[in-house]
């Protein structure tokens, strides 16, 4: 009886396992869904931010007999609304997007932008709004942590802030900080030998996820009140070695100082929030038996999307 059970279970898995796979290269062409190449849209304006930036790029249907992954589209008419104003959006060869600054065409608090972007055969179009009030943030706590590695130990440059929720609206958050950091670099020269070389950066914190939050998160709940973030870690740059002429190995500890870090609190338009939501539970639901998590788009006609968000912001200087 053992037996018979073992060589049933066994060739239940063998179903299970091949009904799991689908053999596209069996179906005649005919018979697989027809689809076309999309617009890609993607954009996020803010009062803060100095440009209006627009990337547009174009899908690769699912059935098709190509490797060719998405493209720029460079010659699309791509223009922006207050519902009174409209300008065009002209496109950037150099870094590949629409671009304009915000000097031409401002974005300002609680009002309803339209986007429309179109090339020679298709047209899509959306809408956001930016949020009308900022959070306010009331204490922050930057500090070291040393971590320690297999061979020595690593500085980490830590933060924590709060800032209290505007009342009365739903509202979306993301936290950010950002850190001009100076540092230093050694390089190897037949001709002059071991030098140095100071080089300036801005880097972005990371945000450590606990109890699988992130750094997106919602006012449910906690409406009006002190919200805090997760710890956000920057890791600076650790000791390099360096190969000498004879071959040998020299460990060069860098010089690093943190100039300034850029403190910010986004209230997020519903826009951007579904859609980064969408995309953490899509990188989160790469099991081959987990639901298909398809992404948040606003862009009718098309996909992507068009987004909004009015930051709080605290500048510390070192």
């Amino acid at each position: 009886m053992n037996l018979i059970r073992s060589i049933f279970s066994i060739a239940l898995l063998c179903i299970i396992f091949f009904a799991c796979e689908t053999p596209l290269t069996n179906i005649p062409p005919s018979k697989l869904p027809q689809t076309e190449s999309k617009l890609v849209v993607n954009s996020i304006i803010s009062p803060q931010l100095p440009y209006i930036n627009v990337l547009v790029t174009e899908s690769v249907p699912l059935f098709t007999k190509t490797e060719a992954t998405e493209r720029r589209v460079e010659n699309a008419t791509v223009k922006i609304s207050d519902g009174v104003n409209e300008i065009n959006i002209p496109y950037d060869e150099e870094n590949r997007i629409y671009t304009i600054s915000l000097s031409k065409f401002p974005i300002k608090d609680s009002k309803t932008y339209y986007l429309s972007v179109s090339d020679k055969t298709r047209s899509v179009t959306s809408k956001c709004t930016v949020p009308g009030k900022k959070p306010v943030i009331k204490s922050y706590e930057i500090d070291t942590l040393l971590v320690d590695n297999v061979d020595m130990k690593d500085t980490v440059l830590t933060l924590q802030m709060s800032w209290q929720d505007v009342p009365g609206d739903t509202n979306y958050y993301k936290v950010d900080a950002g850190i001009d950091y100076q540092y230093s670099v050694a390089k190897w020269t037949d001709e002059t030998g071991l030098s140095e070389e100071t080089l300036t950066g801005n880097f972005h914190f990371y945000w450590q996820g606990q109890e699988g939050k992130s750094e997106f998160m919602t006012d449910r709940y906690i409406d009006g009140k002190n919200i805090s973030s997760l710890l956000g870690k920057f890791n600076f740059f650790g000791p390099r070695q360096l190969t000498m002429k004879d071959g040998k190995l020299v460990t060069y500890f860098p010089k690093s100082k943190v100039l300034a870090v850029l403190l910010q609190v986004l209230n997020l338009d519903v826009n951007y929030y579904k859609y980064m939501r969408s995309i953490e539970i899509k990188e989160n639901s790469d099991t081959p038996f987990s639901e298909p998590a398809p992404l948040y788009s606003n862009i009718h006609g098309g996909l992507g999307c068009f987004a909004a968000y009015n930051a709080a912001q605290v500048k510390v200087v070192f």
